[in-house]
């Protein structure tokens, strides 16, 4: 038997996925301890790991949770089926199937914007638990997480809400990505990277998010966190021999730091891979690795650029790669 904490580690999802696909779609009904507490067997645990595949190969939560009930009830039915059954089908339209329609973006904003403004935590949270439902991590960071996020700065800088009403829809935020940081810390098993922002450099949510997809493609990944200062950066590169590092430029602002940690950085170690992201990364560095904007396909990039194929293999370290040729953008 699995907690719910073991049990979405085990399916590569957070926790408060789990109980939303639970009380929205009924994939599984745990059975309680006396105290109240979840727990779930190996067919929960199958049932999950199947509506985890779908919704990643691009079914919506409603209709990957039919389609996962039924065939594992098709399965539990024929002893003989093959675990082909099992294998991802076409994912379905997005105007077929069982279920509601997703919410929208500019829905799901607009929601997030309403409980931070009003300093609802508890509806903050169950923003968050729909918003991560509707797609894979990936495309809900890009499609529906950054713009709401983008959305409520606006409203900040505008005055629309307040100064504690954004730090409270940041930090929920940051609170559920960290969720779901250590939900894929078991996936990264490929080569060491070191993620963080440079001295003074504070807008991390996005890089924070990649550093998730990073660990979610097989990327062995730290995640350093913001206004890292310069030696700092030093010392990690020379305690942890990652294969790369990676910022993010995401104001004009930030560019002066970045380049003081790559130079520092370089000088040091000049066949390190040193990549960034960032809305204003086309402004980094000549000489580094820029990653684009979409945190699952700069994930895929990072690791292509580290492996060739794939993120599988083990990293061999900056001291390792001499004699490697440093790629440039």
């Amino acid at each position: 038997m699995f907690t719910i904490k073991r049990a979405a580690e085990q399916v590569g999802i957070s926790a408060s996925t789990l109980r939303s696909w639970e009380r929205r779609y009924g994939i599984v009904t745990p059975s309680r301890t006396e105290g109240g507490y979840r727990l779930y067997d190996e067919a929960d645990l199958r049932a999950l790991s199947l509506m985890a595949r779908l919704v990643e190969d691009g079914w919506t939560p409603s209709t990957a949770a039919t389609e996962a009930i039924g065939r594992l009830e098709t399965v539990s039915g024929d002893t003989t089926a093959s675990d082909a059954r099992l294998a991802p089908a076409v994912p379905a339209s997005p105007t077929t199937g069982p279920g509601l329609p997703s919410p929208s973006a500019d829905t799901l904003a607009a929601a997030m914007l309403a409980a931070a403004a009003a300093l609802d935590a508890a509806a903050l949270s169950v923003v968050l638990d729909e918003m991560f439902t509707v797609g894979s991590f990936e495309s809900v960071v890009d499609h529906h997480l950054l713009p709401a996020m983008h959305a409520l700065g606006q409203a900040w800088a505008s005055g629309r809400v307040s100064v504690a009403a954004e730090h409270l829809g940041s930090h929920a935020v940051m609170r559920r990505l960290g969720a779901s940081f250590e939900a894929a810390a078991s996936f990264g098993n490929g080569p060491r990277v070191l993620v963080g922002l440079a001295p003074g450099c504070r807008h991390e949510v996005g890089l924070f998010a990649f550093a998730v997809a990073a660990r979610r493609r097989g990327i062995a990944t730290d995640y350093l966190g913001a206004d890292l200062p310069v030696a700092d950066w030093v010392d990690a590169v020379a305690t942890r021999d990652p294969a790369a590092i990676v910022l993010a430029v995401s104001m004009a602002a930030d560019l002066e730091a970045t380049q003081q940690v790559v130079t520092a950085v370089h000088d040091r170690h000049p066949h390190l891979v040193i990549a960034v992201g960032g809305h204003e990364q086309d402004l980094a560095p000549r000489d580094v690795e820029r990653l684009g904007h979409g945190i699952g396909t700069a994930a895929a990039a990072l690791a292509q650029t580290l492996t060739g194929h794939d993120a599988g293999r083990p990293a061999e370290g900056a001291a390792g790669r001499a004699t490697r040729t440093h790629r440039r953008a």
